[in-house]
């Protein structure tokens, strides 16, 4: 099912502006979002780094390293 979209462009932010709740619950679901898009990058770098230190120990010392 195809959500309906506003008659109007900015229906959402008068919406968002004009009803506390409906701002209340947006911002909720927006901070949620933002914060698991933190926690994916923070992940990927986390495996990144872990990758560079095994890639490090590797060339350096001819051997794996640490696995994780």
């Amino acid at each position: 099912m195809i959500p309906q979209q506003p008659a109007h462009p900015l229906a959402e932010l008068v919406r968002i502006e004009s009803d506390p709740a409906y701002r209340a619950l947006f911002c909720a679901e927006l901070d949620a979002a933002i914060q698991d898009r933190f926690a994916n990058r923070a992940a990927v770098v986390a495996e990144v780094q872990a990758a560079a230190a095994r890639l490090r120990a590797l060339v350096l010392h001819g051997e794996p390293g640490p696995s994780t």
